[in-house]
């Protein structure tokens, strides 16, 4: 997918605005609409900046991708969803609570889903800046789950030796997860994989 330059020419002046409310508002408008269902001025409508700002700021909409991608594994993987797994206390009980957490994602509307999942799908070949932060929340999630499930072996909840196999099938089965949340599929389906999900990390 081709890369689109912001137009506009360098100004040189500091920037006046705020950072993390561009960089919010434009991770906003990716999750809901896509990398490529969002324009320049689309960008520019959500931000409040003219596109020579964001030209000025950011050079290109795919920078600007970037930087809205690596806001959304800061914020909302990394400190609210797969976080409290690797920072957690407990075992079993924090992988529950991160699949409670993944539940309730499926009950926004319009459904959404997971930024990083749907750039996953969206990128049949990804640029290395995008890959690399793909790559980041499938580490975060395999670290996450490892490290709850690690928890899980020291209290005797799982055999150590299963820590791995079992990571290594729930992360796809997270994956999937949110890509039929954005997909809008029924939800009885999306109970069920979470109910699969739950008995492969505890049985």
């Amino acid at each position: 997918m081709a890369d689109s330059k912001i137009s506009g020419k360098p100004r040189g002046r500091p920037r006046a605005f705020d950072n993390d409310e561009v960089v919010g508002a434009a991770m906003e408008l990716f999750w809901h609409s896509g990398y490529a269902g969002v324009s320049v001025p689309d960008l520019s409508a959500a931000t409040g900046l003219s596109t020579s700002s964001l030209y000025n700021a950011y050079g290109s909409k795919l920078s600007l991708f970037e930087a809205a991608l690596d806001r959304y594994l800061d914020t909302r993987i990394a400190d609210r969803m797969v976080g409290p797994l690797r920072r957690g206390t407990e075992g079993l009980a924090d992988v529950d609570a991160f699949l409670e957490r993944l539940a309730a994602t499926s009950r926004i509307r319009p459904p959404r889903g997971c930024l990083a999942v749907n750039t996953i799908a969206e990128f049949r070949h990804a640029p290395p800046a995008i890959a690399a932060r793909t790559a980041r929340y499938r580490a975060e999630l395999r670290a996450g789950l490892g490290a709850a499930l690690g928890r899980a072996a020291v209290a005797r909840e799982i055999l150590p030796e299963t820590v791995d196999l079992r990571v290594a099938i729930v992360v796809p089965m997270v994956v999937a997860f949110n890509l039929l949340v954005a997909a809008g599929a029924p939800v009885r389906e999306l109970r069920e994989l979470l109910a699969t999900a739950r008995a492969v990390a505890a049985r």
